[in-house]
């Protein structure tokens, strides 16, 4: 029998489904992060670094190699560590995204500037360091116009804006966010998660033209010069502007057929104008008057932590993060989802307040709803929560994830079950 192929895997994610991937295809895997998951089932070797640190991982796997091991893959599902990922892959000639398309995708302003050059629908984006440049480019472009940190996730900071006064305080809020290791308020403090997503030597903010129409996720694999397509999300309620927070996702899309096209092709056009070849991709678009145009080119699948990936596979039976395995190993981007895809989705459940959380109710009266697949609890009783948006979006304390024979079925499940789930305070 030949010895099992050996997976780098760098930056391990909470999600359990993402952690035993690697399993369901028979794989070794070095798991390359700071911190251990719990299940020591889930890898075979980890090796202590930070999973951030591209010139520490490199060292890490050098010393591995040496040491006799091997590694025949490298993938990662964290946002902050694709550049880490791409950096080891190119050194061991493994596939994987390059350096480049890597940069292009996670430095917002390259990304725009890219599919600007190469013709693909996208705002007009500027990308400014000081005052006075933001409010040239708020000169240049007009307003309304939305601002977002140069490289960052989760919606973290992104502001819309319809004047010079809000410009200014959503410019000088943008700039600041790389500056914290903790968010704070009334006494109670949560990590930055932009210490997480922050890329190198793209801290600007910027500046963006406001696109207005409905927002749309997809999810794609791709190597071999085939891009496939995991499912289409619709974003069934408008984000409650200023501000981006997400809010429920539902597939498959109810779009006409002819959009739903469109949006699949100016996606695909997109990560091929910045150099995407090997992996997965989370790209968001908001169908315009004039047609799609792009949002963001995320360069890993969407749902590191989220239900995005269980979405899909409660809906057409694929399950993506296998797939861009599979991708990742050299293997033919190739799958075949259902002929008729179940009605799915999830949503966060969010915390009203800021405080200490003591516990929850509704759990059982939740996860007793017709409809309800699971939940995920991303908080637990003694954690904080800040309520602070723009700059700290996270006070999603559980995930909810549905399905239903249609798609007002999974909506009002949904719903239902944000009703119920309540978080109980310390004070």
């Amino acid at each position: 029998m030949s010895e099992s192929r050996t997976l780098l895997l760098i930056a391990s994610s909470a999600n359990p489904d993402l952690l035993r991937a690697p399993r369901e295809l028979g794989l070794r895997v070095v798991l390359a992060n700071a911190v251990p998951p719990a299940d020591g089932e889930v890898y075979d070797l980890h090796l202590p670094v930070d999973e951030f640190d591209e010139d520490a991982v490199l060292a890490a796997v050098r010393g591995h190699l040496a040491e006799g091991g091997r590694i025949d893959a490298v993938a990662t599902f964290q946002e902050g560590a694709l550049h880490v990922a791409a950096r080891v892959a190119a050194e061991l000639g493994l596939p994987g995204n390059s350096r480049e398309a890597v940069r292009a995708m996670r430095d917002k302003f390259e990304t725009g500037r890219q599919l600007k050059e190469a013709g693909v629908p996208t705002p007009a984006t500027r990308v400014a360091t000081t005052y006075a440049e933001a409010l040239a480019a708020a000169e240049e472009l007009g307003f309304p116009l939305v601002l977002k940190p140069q490289a960052s996730a989760a919606s973290q900071g992104v502001t819309k804006v319809g004047d010079e006064t809000e410009l200014k305080a959503a410019f000088d809020n943008i700039s600041g966010i790389y500056a914290y290791d903790t968010f704070g308020k009334d006494g109670y403090s949560v990590p930055n998660v932009a210490r997480v997503y922050a890329y190198p030597e793209a801290d600007g903010v910027l500046i963006q033209e406001y696109a207005k129409g409905d927002e749309f996720a997809l999810d794609f694999v791709y190597g071999g010069g085939e891009y496939r397509l995991l499912a289409i999300h619709d974003k069934p309620y408008p984000f409650v502007e200023p501000h981006f927070i997400e809010g429920a996702y539902a597939t498959p899309s109810l779009l006409p057929e002819a959009d739903q096209k469109a949006l699949v092709a100016t996606a695909t056009d997109a990560l091929k104008a910045l150099g995407a070849t090997v992996g997965g991709a989370h790209v968001e678009l908001r169908l315009t008057s004039s047609g799609p145009t792009i949002i963001e080119v995320n360069g890993r699948l969407g749902g590191t932590n989220a239900f995005v990936q269980e979405s899909i596979r409660e809906s057409t039976g694929v399950w993506g993060p296998r797939e861009y395995l599979r991708a990742v190993l050299g293997e033919p981007v190739d799958f075949t989802a259902k002929e008729r895809p179940t009605p799915a989705g999830f949503t966060p459940v969010l915390a009203d307040r800021t405080g200490e959380l003591a516990g929850f109710e509704g759990v059982g009266e939740a996860e007793a709803l017709s409809g309800v697949v699971a939940l995920r609890w991303m908080a637990a009783p003694g954690d904080h929560v800040v309520i602070k948006y723009p700059e700290n979006p996270v006070s999603c304390f559980v995930l909810v994830l549905a399905r239903g024979e249609r798609r007002d079925d999974v909506l009002s499940t949904l719903q239902s079950a944000d009703q119920l789930l309540k978080p109980v305070y310390a004070n």
